[in-house]
This record gives C-alpha cells, sequence and structure tokens, in this order.
C-alpha cells in the first residue's frame, strides 16, 4: 500500500504473484500470507522465484516485538487483522485493539504519515505503561499460523520444509 490508499486495489498474494510473472520476465518475490511450510509451494506455483515470510518472525527468539504485542499475537485476538490508518496516517495491517474499532480502521481524519504517529504517541505511551494494548499498533499480517517462540534459524527451516512439497 505505498503507491495508493485506494484499499480496494488490493490483491491477495497469490493473484498477484500470478499476474506480475504474467507480465514480467523479471523474477517475482512472493510477500504476504507466508507463515508455514505449506504457504511456499503455492506461492511458487504461481511464478514467484522466493518467498518472503514476515510474521512468522514476529515471536522469534530474535525479534524486538515488545511482550504486549507478543502477547496479542499469541493470543485468540491475535488471528482477527484489519488493515488501518489511524497509527501511521498509511494502511497497514495490524491487530484489532479497542483503538481500532472506536476511530474506525480506515479515518478519512487521520493526518498523513508521519503526523499520525506523533499525534498517537501520547496515548499509546499512557496505555503501555499500564500493560494494555488497545492503543499500540500491533503490526501484524493475516497469517500468524505459524508464529513460534523459537529462533529465526529454526523459524526459516520449518519455513524450508515447503520447498520439498514443490
Amino acid at each position: 500500500m505505498f503507491l495508493t490508499d485506494v484499499l480496494s486495489t488490493q490483491q491477495p498474494t497469490l493473484m498477484l504473484v500470478q499476474a506480475i510473472s504474467d507480465a514480467t520476465s523479471k523474477p517475482v518475490i512472493a510477500a504476504g500470507g507466508v507463515s508455514e511450510s505449506k504457504d511456499i509451494s503455492p506461492c511458487l506455483t504461481a511464478g514467484a522465484c522466493a518467498v518472503q515470510a514476515g510474521s512468522a518472525y514476529l515471536l522469534s527468539d530474535e525479534a524486538k516485538t515488545s511482550r504486549l504485542h507478543r502477547e496479542m499475537i499469541a493470543s485468540q485476538q491475535g488471528v482477527e487483522t484489519a488493515i488501518t490508518n489511524i497509527f501511521s496516517g498509511r494502511p497497514a495491517r495490524g491487530i484489532i485493539n479497542r483503538a481500532m474499532r472506536e476511530l474506525t480502521f480506515i479515518n478519512a481524519n487521520v493526518p498523513d504519515f508521519p503526523c499520525a504517529a506523533i499525534e498517537m504517541t501520547q496515548l499509546r505511551s499512557l496505555y503501555e505503561r499500564e500493560g494494555r494494548a488497545q492503543f499500540l499498533p500491533l503490526w501484524c499480517g493475516e497469517n500468524v499460523a505459524g508464529c513460534e517462540s523459537i529462533s529465526a534459524q529454526q523459524i526459516t527451516l520449518n519455513l524450508a520444509q515447503g520447498l520439498r512439497d514443490y
């Protein structure tokens, strides 16, 4: 979501990979929705030469993810994500929390990037000190199924199992 704020232009990863692969001979890297080994083969079949996993690493031993963020990802609430602009001023996916519900996910009155983050800082800091995640940007993809509190190396090895299926 860097070229436009129009959410209706966003396509699912496999559709996007297929369309780009059909349109170019350049290497295509699939990103989005890859958190388990079973997610890799469909991306390669769609035309990707590689995949990028993001959320799968949020609970890794090496990640700097905050305690509150980790707890939310590991909880049942971690599977509920939506695109929002209220924390940064740009559309991005995060775990649904009170701020997103009360301010609406996409709010036309939110200041542009980076001003939105500056405006949310005091409220965010207050709730963070109290150990509550209601007003924190909890960035996370749609697929947290592969998120584990293990080393990044082991996560990578687990993901690589998907190459055997290809």
